[in-house]
C-alpha cells in the first residue's frame, strides 16, 4: 500500500499546485534515523530495507523509474511503514532521458548516471540509490558525510568510492548492498529480487 494521497489545492499567492497527503508520524526516514537509531536492531533494518524494497518494486513493475530515490523521500507512519514519495521526476522506463542534467542528491546518484550527465537513468539507478539507503540504515550515517558533496565526491564515486561500512554487518546483508552499489548495473539485483532475499 502507499501513502494516502487526500487532495490536490492551488496556492493563492504563486499559483503552484500543491497535494495534500497522509501525515507520517515518524516523517521521513532519514529523520528517524537520525533521531532513534542507537534504538534499532537488526530485525528493524531488515525489515525496514524489505519494505522499501518491497515499494520499489512496485514502482518497478509500473514501469516507472525514481530518479531521486533517497533516505529523505522515505517516509515512515510508524517505525516498519515505510513510504516512498516525491515522485517529480519519475518517468516511463520507456521516455527516453535525453536531458543533460543529473538531477537527486549525490551520493544517491548512480556513477553510470554521473559519468553519462544525466543520460543513463533506469530501474538500475534506482537499485544503486537503494543500496547507498541500505549502507544509511545499516550504519545510521549519512554517505560521504565527512567528504564535501562536489564535484571531486563525484569524480570519485565514478572511479568506485562507495560508502564505507564502520559497524559490523551481517555479511548477506553487507554482500546485498554491495550488489545494488556494483559499478556494471546488469550486475545489479531487481527490486523483486531485493524484496524477495530480504
Amino acid at each position: 500500500s502507499g501513502i494516502k494521497i487526500y487532495g490536490i489545492t492551488k496556492n493563492p499567492n504563486d499559483d503552484n499546485y500543491m497535494i495534500v497527503m497522509q501525515y507520517t508520524k515518524q516523517g521521513s526516514l532519514r529523520k528517524l534515523l537520525d533521531s532513534k537509531y542507537n534504538e534499532l536492531d537488526w530485525n528493524f533494518k531488515i525489515v525496514i530495507s524489505y519494505y522499501i524494497a518491497n515499494g520499489l518494486n512496485t514502482i518497478h513493475e509500473a514501469k516507472l523509474v525514481h530518479k531521486d530515490f533517497h533516505s529523505g523521500n522515505i517516509v515512515n507512519e510508524n517505525m516498519f511503514s515505510s513510504y516512498i514519495t516525491d515522485f517529480g521526476l519519475c518517468k516511463p522506463v520507456s521516455q527516453d532521458s535525453s536531458s543533460d542534467e543529473v538531477y537527486g542528491v549525490l551520493p544517491y546518484i548512480d556513477p553510470v548516471v554521473l559519468y553519462k550527465k544525466g543520460k543513463e537513468y533506469t530501474q538500475k539507478s534506482d537499485i544503486y540509490s537503494f543500496g547507498i539507503i541500505m549502507s544509511k540504515v545499516f550504519t545510521g550515517y549519512p554517505p560521504y558525510y565527512d567528504i564535501p558533496h562536489d564535484f571531486n565526491l563525484a569524480t570519485q564515486i565514478c572511479l568506485g568510492l562507495r560508502p564505507e561500512i564502520k559497524c559490523k554487518v551481517p555479511q548477506l546483508l553487507l554482500d546485498l548492498m554491495n550488489k545494488c552499489l556494483d559499478a556494471e548495473p546488469q550486475n545489479r539485483p531487481t527490486a523483486k529480487e531485493l524484496a524477495s532475499t530480504l
